[in-house]
């Protein structure tokens, strides 16, 4: 019994760690490789930069690894609650005084404002587009090198080199028979920045073998090992490898006339001119004005980072210039109509003006009186049905008028948009003036338009 009862103890045990860490956010796996991954040609960068979102249509594990969280709920039980729950600090007192009208339209007219020649300026402007793309070089001295000369010597820098003598980084230096125990820690040998960057661009080929049979043991199927036999061939279990050459072999290299040729020993700055020299003869590098800058530290992690995020902010600037060229358009139709409702308006008060003036001079009939009637005659006589005749309009009312009707069906027919009369409201469905097979063809333009702006800089 007690021999039972110390594995269900130590189970018991396990199963109470695993649901304390259970709410914990699960380790973060170390990558293999820090720097380029195991392919550096593809830049498999594991740092996260950002917070990215999260849509429906992601797994658990993603949602989870975004979360920083091992598990959380899937529900907020919204539909078990009767209601939103205040969102509202009710502690406040009602303030002393209210907001003045003045206040009010003061900070709501430059929503309402009439469009004019300085937001089309605006709106023209595409800002700077060659400054926030030079890549800065980096420092000739090492950040904790600028530190420690600001503390003036108070910061102690930790350096394994002590004493040692410090030579360019990129600048080769010896030759491969130079090499032994006491070098080999020094900077005195170093093979040029094209060499090892053409080095470190070599991969794998990662070709298709040839066909062979399957075997067993070793052995070809349909072949039998006659090992200690008189006619038998002494296998031993060993295969015949036949590798094939690479990619690069010359098949030259194997005649006699090459195995016995004298070679000459460059040394590493030769090996980088002689680099240098074939690269241009077979068109990767320009014949004439090539000056690598390899101290500017263009191709580490920081510079790969500032190019991917200069990516990211092109495509952010043809958005925001598409954008653009999609409001000017509306602002240009806004303010035509903008004019044409001023000049509406303008006739509108003509009109109103001259009815005011009608109905101004419009008074009361003068009251005739009957002669000798009771109060000294001042009876009033009815007109009777025929009535006193009311004055005409006039002729400057109707031309008024006529001026008015013909503006609205002449000019007025023109804005057929009701976009043009009203604001858009964001509540309605498809109610987005960025619609994106419009936008996607703005981009088009925008990026057509940067790069003659590049050539001709």
């Amino acid at each position: 019994m007690e021999v039972d009862e110390k594995p269900k103890k130590e189970e018991n045990e396990e199963s109470s760690s695993s649901d304390d860490d259970e709410g914990a956010p699960p380790r973060r796996e170390m990558p293999q490789a820090q720097t380029f991954g195991d392919d550096p040609s593809t830049f498999p960068d594991p740092t996260i930069y950002e917070i990215r979102d999260v849509h429906s249509g992601m797994s658990e594990e993603e949602k989870k690894e975004i979360f920083s969280v091992a598990v959380y709920p899937r529900s907020d039980l919204a539909d078990l609650i009767a209601g939103d729950p205040p969102d509202k600090d009710f502690s406040a007192a009602k303030p002393n005084s209210q907001i003045n009208f003045s206040t009010f339209s003061t900070y709501i007219e430059p929503f309402f404002r009439p469009f004019g020649e300085e937001d089309l300026g605006f709106l023209r402007e595409r800002g700077d587009r060659v400054t926030p793309f030079v890549m800065p070089n980096r420092g000739k001295r090492h950040y904790t090198e600028v530190w420690a000369a600001e503390d003036d010597g108070a910061m102690v820098i930790d350096s394994p080199q002590q004493g040692r003598e410090k030579m360019p980084f990129n600048q080769p230096r010896g030759n491969i028979e130079n090499m032994n125990d006491s070098v080999a820690e020094t900077d005195g040998l170093s093979i040029g920045p094209l060499a090892s960057r053409l080095l470190q661009a070599l991969r794998p080929e990662n070709r298709t073998q040839t066909d062979e049979k399957p075997t067993t043991n070793g052995v070809t199927n349909g072949d039998v090992s006659m090992n200690g036999d008189v006619n038998g061939d002494d296998q031993n279990g060993e295969e015949k490898s036949n590798p094939l050459p690479p990619a690069t072999y010359m098949p030259e290299s194997s005649t006699e006339a090459w195995k016995k040729a004298t070679h000459p020993k460059l040394e590493y700055p030769q090996v980088e001119e002689r680099l240098k020299q074939e690269l241009k003869y077979i068109g990767f590098l320009p014949q004439e004005g090539f000056d690598g800058d390899y101290d500017g530290a263009f191709d580490d992690e920081v510079a790969g980072r500032l190019r991917l995020l200069q990516a990211r902010l092109k495509d952010q600037m043809l958005i925001n210039g598409a954008r653009k060229a999609k409001l000017t358009e509306l602002v240009r139709e806004r303010m035509a109509h903008q004019e044409y409702s001023t000049i509406l308006e303008d006739l509108d008060n003509q009109v109103q003006a001259a009815y005011t003036k009608r109905t101004r001079t419009m008074g009361k009939n003068k009251k005739t009186k009957r002669p000798g009637g009771a109060g000294g005659g001042s009876h009033f006589v009815g007109s009777g049905a025929a009535g006193t005749a009311r004055p005409g309009i006039g002729d400057l009312t109707k031309t008024l008028m006529e001026r008015r009707k013909r503006w609205i069906n002449t000019i007025g027919s023109v804005f057929t948009d009701e976009t043009v009369r009203k604001v858009p409201r964001t509540e309605d469905p498809d109610s987005s003036i960025f619609k994106p097979n419009e936008v996607a063809e703005l981009i088009k333009r925008e990026k057509e338009q940067w790069d003659e702006e590049v050539e001709e800089e």
